[in-house]
């Protein structure tokens, strides 16, 4: 069933999908890494690369933090399908890096993509993350080298 994510009515105040974007937001690695499973995982599907357990969801939050560190996700659509929720999100940040030579600190990026849920009892098993790499490329490259 879809569900506008602007109408609390529709979720429990405890919806581990609702506080996941909310400490994302607030850059809160420590807090998002909690909502999940002891043995949680997160997936970047692009390239497969996978962290599991809250610590290693942890650094690699921290990581992406300081990679893009004004970085906001926005959700467009979510679709709750019983223990499966997919979220459609709008990232948008500041990159706080130089990439490959080139001087993008600072620059604005803008990347759509898409997460998908596993939950049970309340915390997170695993989320997959879906985000084109060339339509980031593609901003990168609009930067002189």
């Amino acid at each position: 069933m879809a569900q506008h994510p602007a109408d609390p009515s529709l979720r429990s105040p405890a919806d581990p999908v609702e506080a996941f974007y909310a400490a994302y937001n607030r850059h809160d690695a420590g807090a998002a890494a909690a909502l999940y499973a002891e043995d949680g995982w997160h997936e970047e599907a692009h390239n497969r690369s996978r962290r599991e357990g809250r610590e290693a969801l942890k650094l690699g939050l921290d990581r992406f933090f300081g990679f893009i560190p004004e970085a906001h996700w926005q959700v467009r659509e979510r679709i709750d399908a019983g223990s499966t929720v997919a979220v459609v999100y709008t990232l948008t940040g500041r990159l706080g890096v130089d990439i490959k030579g080139r001087p993008t600190r600072g620059l604005s990026i803008e990347l759509k993509g898409a997460h998908v849920f596993e939950i049970a009892d309340g915390l997170l098993l695993g989320t997959r993350d879906y985000w084109d790499p060339a339509a980031f490329q593609r901003q990168i490259d609009k930067v002189p080298a």
